[in-house]
């Protein structure tokens, strides 16, 4: 234990002071800045929380009040499961920590879980804002405070077990596929990646669906799954629920370690040599930069995993809409972020050549352009994989043709967002941490601006939404300009 929490504080203070001394600022600043987010995170998720739950209130039958909480449980945890996957695809694949740490004696298990507790610390508080409508539920609908403090309890022991669950599975079924299947990490990564969706899935689909509910005085097979186990546990506790509860925790916590014990770290900076042999277009600096900025972003590792699990994503959400005529109404939703996830890949744009933007600056002077043609280099990766995403969703039927200007400038939000946030918070393959961060703050910076075009459609003039995103997209695009430019006067001190 010890060991693990020495990690865990190495690599909130590696990743404080890089990003520190990228931004030039102190690392007090950072800490203020990071903190000050996590509250921003959970503030914004309690507030829509509060008004989608302004209906709720206590004079509810207890048979009611299960079925509200199971099904706001199975979508927290369905939620914390899809966020631990994300944030396992979005890590590098083997820090400088990592290496340092082989040398030294430390056990496998802390050295793994010991640099994942402030991944998951961040993944716990994201997953508690996007599912915070459990919150309001347990909250507005619980008879005593005894049983509402039981509830919130065993709320975030679902999230986390969840995530713990997730993680596992996994990290455990990366490390076989390299290490059985001879499968290159990305491979490796997309096939864990599949398959631990599907597992989440697998588990909240049949509450969040309805599909084959047991009745709620019955002990059915469907009364194992967790979101259940956990409902039933807070709503109307009993000693088989309380049982199932620990089980679960307890079986979640011990494949962790087991997976953490015998996990295999990938190799660094691994990339599929793409677009071999090709020059820029013109022999300028402009063109040369706009080259190799685009050569950058399609042999990121993340955009190969994206490049594999989007047609199955899209396929996902076919099978759904045809087999489950109660999805419908979430259809549309889903199949519209298919293709702005290409372009939040932009996150990564900054950080991955921040550190040698010098080289460029030595070669070519002052004068060497940076920000444009970076942002279009994005611009364009994520279209050459969103627009066929994008063509196959509207050629299936999963989005309307009206719904076309509303994607469209929601790719541009993302990219958009996508350069900020990686500006901000700059990607590093050396930190286990900084995927994270800058993940968390996209999505600070992306969901107002969406959920606030959303509610404006509903009360405004039809159009007013797009002209809102629209605004956020010239917004954001200023704002990366500046820190990007304060960005371009640090470069010799980095150097």
């Amino acid at each position: 234990m010890r060991e693990l929490r020495t990690v865990s504080a190495v690599v909130l203070k590696l990743w404080v002071r890089e990003v520190a001394k990228i931004l030039g600022t102190t690392t007090r600043t950072v800490t203020v800045a990071a903190g000050s987010s996590v509250v921003v995170m959970l503030l914004f998720g309690l507030a829509l929380a509060l008004i989608a739950g302004a209906q709720l209130g206590s004079a509810i039958s207890s048979e009611l009040r299960l079925s509200l909480v199971r099904t706001s449980f199975a979508a927290a945890e369905m939620t914390a499961g899809i966020v631990a996957v994300v944030l396992c695809l979005a890590a590098p694949p083997r820090t400088a920590l990592q290496n340092s740490l082989d040398l030294l004696p430390v056990g496998r298990a802390s050295a793994r879980l010991g640099q994942l507790v402030p991944v998951l610390a961040m993944g716990l508080v994201y997953s508690a804002a996007l599912s915070s409508t459990s919150v309001v539920v347990l909250v507005r609908t619980s008879p005593d405070p005894l049983g509402m403090v039981r509830g919130l309890v065993l709320y975030a022991l679902l999230l986390l077990s969840m995530m713990f669950a997730a993680v596992a599975v996994f990290s455990g079924l990366q490390s076989a596929g390299m290490r059985r299947l001879r499968l290159p990490l990305p491979y490796a990564s997309t096939v864990a990646g599949v398959l631990t969706f599907a597992g989440v899935l697998a588990l909240a689909a049949p509450e969040i669906l309805s599909l084959r509910r047991s009745d709620p005085a019955g002990e059915g097979i469907g009364d194992l799954l967790p979101s259940r186990a956990f409902a039933r546990t807070a709503v109307q506790p009993d000693v088989w629920s309380a049982a199932l509860v620990v089980l679960w925790i307890a079986a979640t916590a011990a494949l962790l370690w087991f997976v953490s014990r015998h996990h295999l770290p990938g190799a660094p900076r691994t990339s599929v040599r793409l677009l071999r042999g090709t020059r820029p277009l013109r022999r300028t600096p402009w063109w040369g930069q706009l080259w190799a900025e685009g050569l950058i972003a399609i042999r990121n590792p993340q955009f190969v995993v994206a490049v594999l699990m989007l047609p199955l994503g899209t396929a996902a959400v076919w099978v759904l809409a045809v087999t489950v005529p109660a999805a419908g109404i979430v259809v549309p939703a889903l199949a519209g972020a298919l293709p702005v996830l290409p372009f939040v890949l932009a996150v990564h744009a900054v950080g991955r050549t921040i550190r040698t933007h010098w080289v460029a600056r030595l070669a070519g002077g002052d004068d060497v352009p940076l920000l444009w043609p970076k942002a279009l280099a994005a611009a364009l990766s994520g279209a050459a994989l969103g627009a066929p995403i994008l063509l196959a969703v509207l050629l299936l039927g999963l989005v309307p043709a009206t719904q076309l200007p509303d994607v469209l400038l929601r790719c541009a939000l993302g990219l958009v967002a996508g350069l900020l946030g990686g500006a901000m918070v700059p990607y590093s393959e050396e930190q286990p941490l900084s995927a994270t961060a800058s993940g968390f703050l996209v999505a600070l910076i992306y969901m107002p601006a969406t959920l606030a075009a959303g509610w404006v459609s509903t009360v405004a003039a039809p159009g007013t939404d797009r002209v809102i995103v629209l605004a956020a997209v010239v917004v954001l695009a200023g704002l990366f300009a500046v820190v990007a430019a304060r960005q371009r006067v640090q470069d010799p001190a980095r150097a």
